[in-house]
């Protein structure tokens, strides 16, 4: 069954470099560019494996995704991501409920490694990445 993975970000760059990282027949990758967009489409499927999302995404942030897909569904792993590493943002992230806080540029390893650990019960093998 494939692991189906809601990816929130308005750059278009970290959406191809995810893409490659995670080019598996076994995964689905749903792209949005803005909160709102994301919020709708979950709300429309809420079988999706995984959020990440980008913290600074235009309508609606990061922090408001979390919080309304949350509301649907509590146990859904969210990872946030964002190039805004100051001011404690990690800290702010985890303490919000995010389940883990990946800093951009992507580490393709530590990326590959904590989208593994979410979806611990996977079939995909990242073995392009070993």
């Amino acid at each position: 069954m494939k692991k189906q993975i809601l990816y929130i970000d308005n750059d278009i760059a970290s959406y191809v470099l995810v893409s490659a990282i995670l080019d598996d027949p076994n995964i689905e990758i749903t792209h949005c560019r803005d909160g709102l967009t994301a919020i709708k489409s979950f709300k429309q499927y809420p079988l999706f494996d995984l959020i990440i999302t980008e913290i600074k995404v235009p309508i609606v942030n990061g922090f408001t995704i979390l919080h309304e897909i949350r509301r649907i569904k509590p146990a859904i792993p969210i990872i946030a991501q964002t190039a805004s590493v100051l001011n404690n943002m990690k800290e702010k992230c985890l303490e919000a409920g995010f389940n883990e806080f990946l800093a951009k540029p992507i580490d393709v390893t530590q990326f590959a490694s904590i989208v593994g650990n979410c979806i611990k019960n996977q079939l995909v093998q990242f073995d392009k990445l070993s």
